[in-house]
């Protein structure tokens, strides 16, 4: 390893390392599921997952401290790379290794799923650990390589029962039917493993097939669009990697049936160790196309070409909207975040031209690093001007009403839509909070209730028929509509 790789290494590794903690503290809760998480957390309602439990642990201690929340997910990423070198150092060569460490750090999905507190970063590294586990298990059936992946299934089933049985279950059965040494897992056996793991996880308590603690979960349309975004800067490597892998998989070849397993199950099971698999695919392929037999060259160029001209298209009407929202400092904050993104993947096409393979590693990488370190640090904080409004309002109510000494709080569950981050603001400041269904029940609280603090959007304060405020709050919802809400004080 040259001395210039390793200071590229370095570098990706700062990048990471800030993309994984900047701007944890000042983002507002996300509608949806890290709001509901906070929300049965501060009730003591969190379930027996290991993130609803160092939650409510943190929580407890910490109150509504939004760095602490996203912590443990961070560290649950940097783990998974550790842990992922650790188990499969063995299997392949150090470059192709240390590659696939590099794609999935800059991947667009993974390291920012790391900075949401909800259980999908501890789905995904718990399952793709333990099928890396497995795989080195198949190789060298060494009780250590045994006892960590049963280590690591009872975490995988913890975090994520169903996704998990799906993934490894059915990985496990494809290889021991198709690999070479495939017979090696009937000693392992991950399928009675599986069960008398999940078994006892169940009837305590400390599991659920429920997947609202999860941005993903089983929704096949985020599952595939949300893959397919963070694999983008890779599009036309993960395109020549899954046709290298159908071809190959006719020929019976070792790296193919392994490849194969982890797609199709990880497709099946919407596990998000796919993104890990993915990366590896990649890696392979990145290694590959320097030699001169390589024979998917012009899927790669189709595919890299495809992408730049798709990123350019993506980032002219966002640096438009940002003008038309924000003015000078969005469209400033759109241009430096797309700009770069797109200029270093222009450098990484010339590379792939040139067949010069640090302008195209370094352009691909250092693509997907920079374009999240400067979306948290450029865009988002123009974003919270929009979204952070929960907080604003429940800070502006406290206020108010500091002098009184009020403890109850209503707000009302807007229709079919996330649960909303308002919620976990208001419980953290009046412990008694009320969430309603709709009107008559907004209604009857408003009628029977003494002192309180209504939390409401404006239009459902005006059904109530009472003065509204003139001075109400405003900005974005989850889906970036804009709502208007008013504070109203029950005297």
């Amino acid at each position: 390893m040259t001395l210039r790789y390793r200071f590229f290494i370095i570098l990706a590794g700062f990048f990471l390392l800030a993309n994984l903690l900047v701007m944890n503290d000042l983002t507002a809760l996300w509608p949806g599921p890290e709001s509901w998480l906070a929300w049965r957390c501060l009730n003591g309602e969190a379930g027996g997952t290991p993130y609803e439990r160092l939650g409510a642990l943190i929580l407890g201690q910490e109150g509504l401290s939004h760095f602490w929340m996203r912590l443990p997910g961070a560290a649950v990423f940097a783990l998974a790379l550790a842990g992922y070198w650790a188990i499969s150092r063995k299997l392949f060569e150090s470059e192709v290794l240390l590659t696939t460490l590099l794609v999935f750090s800059a991947s667009l999905l993974a390291p920012n799923m790391a900075k949401v507190a909800t259980g999908d970063i501890w789905a995904m590294a718990t399952q793709w650990l333990a099928f890396a586990a497995m795989v080195r298990f198949l190789k060298q059936p060494a009780l250590v390589w045994r006892l960590a992946y049963y280590g690591l299934l009872f975490l995988a089933l913890w975090a994520q029962p169903l996704n998990a049985l799906v993934f490894l279950m059915g990985s496990g059965a494809y290889l021991y039917f198709r690999h070479p040494q495939g017979k090696r897992l009937w000693s392992l056996n991950p399928w009675l493993a599986g069960a008398l793991l999940f078994l006892p996880l169940y009837f305590l308590g400390w599991t659920t097939f429920g997947q609202a603690g999860f941005l993903v979960g089983f929704r096949t349309g985020r599952f595939l669009l949300w893959n397919l975004a963070g694999m983008f800067p890779f599009l036309g490597f993960v395109l020549a990697g899954i046709w290298e892998t159908r071809k190959r998989l006719g020929r019976q070849e070792e790296m193919a049936i392994l490849n194969a397993a982890g797609l199709i199950f990880s497709l099946l099971a919407h596990s998000l160790a796919l993104q890990g698999v993915l990366a590896l695919v990649v890696a392979k392929q990145l290694k590959s196309y320097f030699n001169p037999k390589y024979p998917y060259g012009t899927i790669v160029k189709t595919g890299a070409i495809l992408h730049l001209v798709a990123a350019f298209f993506v980032v002219m009407p966002l640096m438009v909207g940002g003008f038309l929202q924000f003015q000078g400092p969005g469209f400033r904050a759109m241009l430096a975040a797309g700009g770069i993104y797109w200029m270093f993947s222009f450098v990484a096409v010339i590379g792939l031209f040139s067949y010069n393979q640090r302008y195209l590693i370094e352009g691909l990488v250092l693509g997907g690093l920079l374009v999240t370190t400067l979306f948290w640090l450029q865009v988002n904080p123009l974003l919270q001007q929009k979204t952070a409004w929960p907080r604003q309002l429940v800070e502006q109510s406290r206020e108010n009403t500091a002098a009184r000494g009020i403890a109850s709080s209503f707000l009302v569950q807007p229709g079919e839509g996330p649960f909303p981050a308002l919620a976990p603001y208001s419980k953290a400041a009046y412990p008694d909070t009320h969430i309603l269904s709709g009107p008559k029940s907004l209604r009857h609280a408003w009628e029977t209730s003494r002192e309180a603090v209504f939390l409401l959007e404006r239009g459902d304060a005006e059904e109530l028929g009472t003065a509204v405020p003139s001075d109400t709050i405003s900005g974005w919802d989850s889906r970036l509509r804009a709502v208007e809400y008013v504070l109203l004080v029950k005297k």
